[in-house]
């Protein structure tokens, strides 16, 4: 079979579908996942991607995590906008205790995360991790669209594929 390239969307709080998506994969597509050269995500898709990438082995652990965070979440009095509560401290929190400390390495060259500046509109997809911190950082640098990068599978279409 030939390789396939594995994208998950950005989707918010929908990132749970993702994980549930990552552990039928895990499950039921063992000889899927042995095709995938590269993964890519934005948002919560590039956690998920990353973590099926560096620690699929952590996917129980970080629905339990998604699960905490979102009723710790809802428990604020504006949600994640209330003032004085720190959403991306406590996504940051989740997301050291659950990847493993070379995952920078596991991820180089494998996994790109797409990265969009708000201000220019401009898309990078940054693949190059010098450490663990840039990775979870998503380490904002240019990056050329390489040719292998075109032909990225959704995650939908691999769900809808295996029904």
């Amino acid at each position: 079979m030939k390789h396939l390239n594995l994208s998950f969307a950005a989707c918010g709080f929908l990132g749970i579908y993702h994980l549930g998506a990552a552990t039928a994969l895990l499950k039921h597509g063992q000889r899927l996942l042995k095709t995938v050269k590269f993964f890519a995500g934005a948002s919560a898709g590039s956690l998920v991607a990353t973590l099926l990438l560096t620690a699929p082995d952590k996917l129980k652990e970080s629905k339990d995590f998604v699960y905490e965070f979102s009723e710790d979440v809802r428990k604020q009095t504006l949600g994640a906008v209330t003032p004085r509560y720190d959403f991306m401290e406590h996504l940051r929190g989740g997301i050291e205790s659950i990847l493993p400390c070379n995952a920078h390495e596991i991820a180089e060259n494998q996994l790109y995360i797409s990265i969009t500046n708000t201000k220019s509109r401009e898309n990078l997809l940054v693949s190059h991790f010098a450490s663990r911190e840039d990775l979870i950082k998503g380490h904002q640098k240019k990056f050329k669209l390489k040719k292998r990068m075109r032909n990225f599978l959704t995650l939908t279409t691999v769900v809808c594929m295996t029904n």
